[in-house]
């Protein structure tokens, strides 16, 4: 495990992190608008019920992703804030300009209860990434079980496996 610096200055000085390779990880947090928090819970619960039932999720046609989970912070009041957490193949670039190209409609139904969420949404993209940007926190500690194993690399060993199975099986009658 790696702590990621905090300040620019320990950057420098610590030497090239292993990080910096394979798979990445995004931690953004969002506050939510106040008397919003139960319109974002039914539209996080509607994204939740089609991935339960094996229906599309707003992730899938993004080939990049290894996790991604919402989790709602609630405070007292009617607000909170959204935290989005996520195992990624990089470049960070692309991974968010896939959010924009194959799942602009969850997001924007996701952050547009959110505060500052750009008036053109997901689709423009320069103030998409500079919202996930500004409400992006570094890890403290981050481990990767397989750091350079990407999203097809894991469903290629997975379509071996099955093929290797299912010739043994063959074998076996």
């Amino acid at each position: 495990m790696t702590t990621i610096p905090r300040t620019a200055e320990d950057a420098v000085a610590q030497a090239p992190s292993p990080l910096a390779e394979g798979t990445q990880a995004l931690n953004a947090i969002a506050r939510i608008i106040p008397g919003r928090r139960q319109q974002l819970q039914q539209v996080l619960a509607q994204v939740g019920r089609r991935i339960a039932a094996g229906g599309p999720s707003p992730l899938d046609t993004i080939g990049t992703v290894h996790f991604a989970r919402w989790v709602v912070l609630p405070d007292d009041a009617d607000g909170g804030s959204l935290l989005f957490a996520s195992n990624y193949d990089p470049p960070w670039d692309t991974y968010i300009e896939q959010f924009a190209s194959d799942a602009a409609e969850s997001f924007d139904a996701i952050y547009s209860n959110c505060e500052g969420w750009p008036a053109g949404g997901s689709t423009d993209i320069e103030a998409f990434k500079a919202f996930i940007r500004s409400r992006e926190l570094p890890p403290d500690v981050y481990y990767r079980a397989y750091p350079t194993a990407t999203v097809r690399d894991v469903k290629s060993a997975l379509r071996l496996k099955q093929a290797w199975s299912a010739l043994l099986d063959t074998l076996n009658e």
